[in-house]
């Protein structure tokens, strides 16, 4: 495992998911200086979603076929531009939506890249590895709701350029360290894109491999309406119903999704340990009862409420990633896309239905809709078979250990 190259991944995946974690704290902005419907702001969820995670298959295409890894810092800095260009620049709807979706760009063109090379480097500890890279991404959308509503607080909307210096950073820290790495790790892949290390001994028959993605799509779909539903809607709850300060539902928010970086590294590691899909089972059964708790107390209860969701609710984040790449091993790239980037942005689709739910029987009904999503994902979790993304693996422990060795000059450990 390459440690070095993994925390430079992850610096990078905070930097590029910090702006799209400042989303849900700018939602009751947007609302009262453009006089939006619940509606009207859950299309901003919803473009947000389909720019940065929608698209990204597209790049898990590009990723396959050719060497992109300059797409990672570019795509940070866009990530980070974007969104300061909709909040401090813009000075109408669609400008605001057209930038934001500008920024969703760079997060989908950094992600197909990012977990590629994060598998590389991942050694063989898979999840564990590639919950070290996703703990970044998690912890950047968990700062934004907090760090943004600090920042406009102390500094207006021009506070939002506080993403800049850190994505310029992260950018030249990869551009740095993982460039010239990643282009020696690439020339290490066989054809198609799988890891020396990860070839399968047997293959998925074609159906039963497409059969297993889509139920593990589906799930994450669910997952994602679960996360970006209750992100969404606790500062609009906490702020709009019970007239609480905007400064706490900023942090709960944070809470929520920071607690899932902490989710997803013990996530991983117990999926190493006692398998990915009882990790999803276990994940998606106790979510419900907290998600249901969250609105419904008051004191110390909400942020125990909101830690232990965000922890089960982002904690199966590389497990499903780690499941679906060991079942089509030959296209890491597109499958990087399809559960990161199509799955996890489809949530925006939920949001916006959402929206509709709000506006007519109140936000409290759509938080009760999102505290019952996780049923129907435990449902698929159970149709899985219970070998699902198990790794296939005969190669000899000298050959898996090639790509560490391989990995030491550049710092791996």
């Amino acid at each position: 495992m390459n440690r070095r190259i993994l925390a430079t991944l992850s610096c990078g995946h905070l930097a590029t998911d910090l702006p799209q974690g400042a989303i849900p704290a700018l939602l009751p902005l947007f609302r009262s200086e453009y006089h939006l419907s619940y509606t009207q702001l859950g299309l901003i969820v919803l473009l947000a979603n389909v720019s940065s995670s929608v698209i990204q298959p597209l790049f898990g295409i590009l990723s396959d076929r050719m060497k992109m890894y300059w797409l990672m810092p570019a795509g940070t800095l866009v990530a980070s531009a974007g969104m300061v260009l909709a909040v401090a620049a813009a000075r109408q709807y669609s400008t605001v939506v057209a930038m934001i979706f500008l920024s969703g760009l760079g997060v989908a063109a950094f992600h197909p890249e990012g977990y590629k090379y994060a598998g590389l480097a991942s050694g063989a500890g898979r999840a564990t590895g590639m919950s070290y890279f996703s703990v970044g991404g998690n912890f950047g959308y968990g700062l934004g709701p907090l760090a943004t509503t600090v920042a406009i607080a102390l500094w207006g909307k021009y506070g939002i350029a506080y993403s800049l210096p850190l994505a310029i950073a992260a950018s030249i820290m990869m551009w740095r360290v993982v460039s010239p790495w990643a282009a020696g790790a690439h020339a290490e892949l066989p054809a198609g894109g799988a890891s020396p290390a990860r070839r399968p001994a047997r293959a998925n028959a074609p159906r039963t491999a497409a059969w297993i993605v889509g139920l593990l799509v589906t799930f994450v779909v669910l997952r994602s309406w679960v996360q970006v539903g209750t992100a969404s809607y606790i500062p609009l709850y906490f702020t709009g119903v019970r007239h609480m300060n905007a400064t706490y539902a900023g942090m709960l928010v944070s809470v929520f999704l920071a607690a899932g970086g902490v989710g997803t590294l013990l996530g991983g590691m117990a999926a190493d340990r006692w398998g990915h899909r009882a990790m999803l089972i276990v994940s998606m059964a106790i979510l419900p009862p907290f998600l249901w708790l969250l609105p419904r107390t008051a004191g110390i209860w909400p942020v125990l409420a909101a830690l232990i969701g965000g922890m089960a609710v982002v904690s199966t984040f590389a497990v499903a990633m780690v499941m679906a790449q060991n079942v089509i091993p030959q296209r890491i790239g597109l499958i990087s896309g399809l559960i990161i980037g199509f799955a996890v942005g489809m949530g925006g689709v939920g949001t916006t239905l959402l929206g509709g739910i709000a506006d007519r029987w109140g936000v409290l009904r759509a938080m009760d809709v999102t505290a019952l999503l996780p049923a129907a994902a435990l449902a698929i979790a159970l149709v899985l078979p219970k070998d699902a993304g198990a790794e296939r693996n005969s190669a000899p422990r000298s050959r898996r250990t090639s790509m560490s060795g391989a990995d030491a000059p550049a710092g791996g450990s």
